[in-house]
């Protein structure tokens, strides 16, 4: 019920009773005292002086009634408080002189704040009071509504259960006449249910009374549950059709537990009776079509227990089970298909599928046959399994006559198996082959189109190379001949056209530089290369090309083999990846740097193109950045294709990394996938022990040439001739000038003797005629002091195969400016010479560092072997070999790992009896002196040495070394 339909006093009610939260509690509080006391305060002097409580005391139980007893406790507080301090002051310090002085009413001003706060007191007491009766009551209130609620639902869900229930109900009085019947109940017997009420059971269902009467008798008597009576008969609803019914009877008992009403429930089961009928007719049917059936066949329930054998399985085994019992199928099983048809049979019972499985039986008389034994589940409304239905049929005859032919097949198959052996083997040849076929094809189209790219580029960069070089030397020499006046704004303006015109030539010669990279046609200049050493002195500048967002993280191999590379191409590679990875990473990241030493097998070599199995020095270079999708990865190498937008790159960088790799006999694989980062791992031959170098003579032919030198100039391009001819002649030289190699051999036998041989590598178009490599042998056949400076456009034209030019072959690569001209036959003219082949026997690699520097500064080449077995295998190896890497001295260590190193000495003085040799000991040289200090061959050197002792010894052994 709603108080608040009550008026007034319910609405009042409803308020107190209401929850409020504690913040609206206050509020309202605070609302009501303010504004008693602004009444008190607002009111005249007569009524203030008068009742100076009088709205306050009301406003007390209102709030303790609205906002509880604890924020009405704490409004008693606040007005008995502020009512103290608004006392005057004198009222205090006349009830402190002494009570009951009169001086200006203080005590009577006291005596009121008492009485208010003791009434206060009071009102809020009460308000507590009334407020906790008022939520008991509401709440007492709910609670009855929501019994009487609950006890309508009751009632109103019996009366939906009994006038829709799906079986009928009735209600009789103890005189068992109708007093209530639902609806369904109505509907069964046709009857409407009103016309039931005070008659009996006789008057309404004449045929049913004599079987549903007796039921109700034994119930109203003993009281107890009658379920489950089947009654049969006709209804007045179908007067000519017979019904079954199932009945149930209960009490109804009032509250002095007597028996007050009987009621009956009613459910019609005409439809299954009849459904019980036709299967118990169906069943009898199908043992009938059981029995004449030839095939065994029998029944299981759903675990698979056998519950009916037709009469076959009896006449057959022989065995005639007493009546209820059954003989199961597997105890006639042949002792080996037991077992598996048994767990074929469990296998079907667990998952529900039809069982089909070939099986021998034993006979009455001892003998077994072949069977087919089948079985299916029958399924229920619900698909479970309700039944297995089984036949096994005799396929004895069947199973002979498939052995019979199974004999036949086997001699066919075994006919058709070695044929088809044979054809297994041809088409496996014939696939091999013709996988063979498409990867060679594929190969052959790969290089094709390298070689279509190295003809295309090959073809024009000499031509393209000498007009470039001519380009860039007319434009300095005209850059040379214009004032530097930047007062003349003529003169600015030219200089500044033909530097815009040299930049762009030298680009020009940039790009046709990378498109020879990428078509293995450059000129390389293989060296020994510390890679170890390389990687850390470009640290500096890769990180400065890089910027600051990129960290730069090399790891470093130790013992890392020596690589035989151009160290100038490798550092622009590693720049070229560099540069790639920092783009990868435009928000920055991480650039590694890994060394390694690897081995490339045979299996690995074959999958990739020119890879010769072998020793390898591996370079991995990778980056956090974005990655690439396969499909870029796939077409990295390809010349011009790039990810970037326009102007913003050629595509040849990864190309000209591609061809340099490859072109020095390396290996180069991308490894990278979207989001992951790319890594770029390169494969460097490792440098062997035997290293070339120019042709060993007297020292004095390989002094050092300082001045002005006689400069033979072989070029067959007329103009680059000339502007050659004039840089070489403005920086001093003398310089004889021939267009082919019969005019420069000509020059010679006319008696000039040149200083240097200048010559181009590709002399001509004829192929008859003598290139510049074949000139230079001749004239260093003729001259052998002569020293010779190759220029070349591509690796074509190069020294030595694949474009690698041969150990101390100087070269200088078209176009060049008059500069790098002049530069470049300065420096090879005051270049010391190649002295021949140093071996030097040093376990400590400190050591063997500093004097392999040392040696080297002095044109020497040095092997170095840090055990004496591996120092006398190399000297047996080199001492055979005449020609430019022939070994001119040794430099040994007296404390080896394996032997002594005086034992060292004594056999190199067996395998090469000239051979000169200097003793380097840290434990004195008296002993030494003793055995080797008169051989003039042998020098002896203390440690720690520096250059000028190891340059004395050298010099001792008759080396023309200088002094520095």
């Amino acid at each position: 019920m709603n108080l608040s339909s009550r008026g007034l006093v319910g609405l009042f009610l409803k308020i107190i009773s209401e929850p409020r939260s504690l913040a609206s509690r206050l509020w309202f509080a605070g609302v009501v005292l303010a504004g008693a006391f602004g009444l008190r305060y607002g009111l005249s002097l007569s009524l203030r002086e008068l009742a100076p409580f009088l709205f306050q005391l009301p406003a007390i139980i209102v709030v303790t009634l609205i906002s509880g007893a604890r924020v009405g406790f704490g409004a008693v507080v606040a007005l008995a408080l502020a009512n103290a301090a608004l006392l005057p002051s004198h009222a205090w310090s006349n009830l402190a002189s002494g009570l009951g002085a009169p001086a200006d009413g203080g005590f009577g001003a006291v005596a009121g704040l008492f009485s208010f706060t003791v009434n206060a007191l009071g009102l809020w007491l009460i308000g507590s009071l009334i407020r906790i009766s008022v939520r008991r009551l509401n709440a007492t209130h709910g609670a009855l509504l929501a019994a009487v609620a609950e006890q309508n639902s009751v009632v109103a869900t019996l009366e939906a259960l009994l006038q829709h229930a799906p079986v009928g109900f009735a209600f009789f009085d103890r005189q068992l006449r109708f007093i209530r019947v639902n609806e369904t109940l109505a509907r069964m017997v046709g009857i409407p249910a009103g016309e039931h009420v005070g008659r009996s059971l006789a008057d309404m269902l004449p045929q049913l009374s004599g079987a549903i009467t007796p039921g109700l008798e034994q119930v109203r008597a003993t009281g107890a549950v009658l379920a489950d009576v089947e009654v049969e008969g006709a209804t007045p609803a179908a007067p000519g059709v017979w019904r079954h019914f199932l009945v149930s009877f209960f009490p109804v008992r009032t509250q002095g537990e007597a028996i007050g009403l009987v009621g009956m429930i009613v459910t019609e089961i005409t439809g299954r009776k009849t459904a019980e009928k036709a299967l118990a007719e169906s069943e009898q049917r199908y043992r009938l079509l059981a029995e004449a059936l030839p095939k065994m066949v029998w029944t299981a329930t759903p675990d698979g227990k056998g519950d009916y054998y037709n009469h076959r399985w009896s006449e057959y085994t022989g065995v005639t089970p007493p009546a209820g019992e059954v003989s199961e199928w597997h105890t006639h099983l042949h002792p080996e298909d037991q077992a598996a048809a048994l767990d074929e049979w469990k296998g079907s019972l667990e998952s529900g599928k039809p069982y089909s499985r070939e099986c021998r039986f034993r006979a009455g008389d001892g003998s077994y046959r072949w069977f087919l034994c089948r079985a299916v589940p029958v399924r229920d409304d619900d698909g479970r399994i309700d039944r297995w239905y089984g036949s096994c049929t005799d396929i004895s005859e069947i199973v002979a006559a498939r052995e019979a032919l199974a004999r036949t097949n086997e001699d066919l198959e075994r006919l058709a198996s070695a044929r088809t052996m044979e054809l297994a083997r041809a088409n496996a040849l014939l696939k091999q082959e013709m996988e063979d076929r498409l990867k060679a094809e594929a190969q052959l189209r790969q290089a094709q189109k390298m070689e279509a790219v190295g003809q295309l580029t090959g073809g024009i960069a000499h031509d393209f190379n000498n007009l470039l070089t001519v380009i860039i030397g007319n434009l300095e020499a005209a850059e040379r001949r214009v004032p530097r006046d930047d007062t003349n704004k003529d003169a600015t303006d030219i200089r500044r056209f033909l530097d815009y015109g040299r930049q762009g030539a030298l680009r020009a010669a940039t790009l046709t530089q990378q498109l020879l990279a990428f078509s293995r046609r450059q000129p390389l200049d293989p060296r020994p290369t510390d890679i170890n050493k390389l990687i850390t002195g470009m640290s500096d500048m890769l990180r400065s090309a890089l910027g600051e967002k990129v960290t730069v993280e090399t790891v470093l191999a130790g013992g890392l083999w020596c690589a035989e590379i151009d160290h100038n191409q490798l550092e622009n590679a590693i720049l070229n990846l560099g540069v790639n990875g920092r783009d990868a990473m435009p928000a920055g990241g991480t650039l590694t740097i890994e060394t390694a030493n690897a081995y490339l097998d045979e299996a690995y070599c074959a999958a990739h193109e020119d890879l010769e199995p072998g020793q390898y020095v591996a370079i991995f270079v990778c980056d956090t950045g974005s990655g690439m999708a396969e499909e870029v990865r796939a077409r990295a190498f390809e010349p011009f294709f790039t990810t970037k937008g326009p102007r913003e790159g050629t595509g040849l960088g990864l190309s000209q990394v591609y061809g340099f790799v490859k072109q020095s006999g390396g290996h180069v694989m991308i490894y990278s996938a979207p989001g992951e980062g790319t890594t770029v791992k390169l494969y460097l031959p490792r440098h062997p022990d035997d290293v070339a170098g120019e042709p060993v003579g007297p020292d004095a032919d390989h002094a050092p040439h300082t001045g002005a030198a006689r400069v033979l100039l072989v070029e067959d391009d007329a103009a680059l001739r000339a502007l050659s001819t004039k840089a070489l002649r403005d920086a001093g030289h003398t310089v004889v000038e021939a267009a082919d190699a019969a005019s420069a051999l000509a020059t010679l036998e006319s008696g000039a003797v040149p200083d240097l041989l200048l010559t181009d590598l590709r002399l001509g178009t004829d192929a008859q005629r003598m290139d510049g490599r074949h000139l230079a042998d001749e004239v260093r056949r003729r001259l052998t002091t002569v020293r010779v400076l190759f220029t070349a456009a591509y690796a074509k034209n190069a020294a030595s195969e694949n474009g690698r030019l041969d150990h101390g072959v100087r070269l200088l690569t078209k176009p060049f400016t008059q500069a790098e001209l002049v530069t470049k036959v300065k420096d090879v003219l005051e270049a010391p010479g190649h002295r021949g082949t140093v071996l030097l026997v040093e376990d400590e690699p400190f050591v063997a560092m500093v004097a392999r520097q040392i040696l080297e500064d002095h044109g020497f080449e040095v092997t170095v072997a840090s055990h004496g077995h591996a120092a006398l295998a190399h000297a047996e190896a080199s001492v055979p070999d005449l020609s430019r890497n022939a070994l001119v001295l040794a430099v040994v260590d007296v404390g080896l790992p394996d032997m002594n190193g005086d034992e060292v000495v004594r056999r190199l003085g067996a395998i090469a009896p000239g051979l000169p040799v200097i003793i380097a000991t840290g434990y004195g040289t008296q002993e030494l002196e003793a055995e080797f200090g008169a051989s003039p061959r042998i020098a002896l050197m203390g440690k720690p040495y520096d250059g000028a002792t190891l340059r004395n010894g050298l010099r001792k052994l008759g080396f023309n070394i200088e002094s520095e």
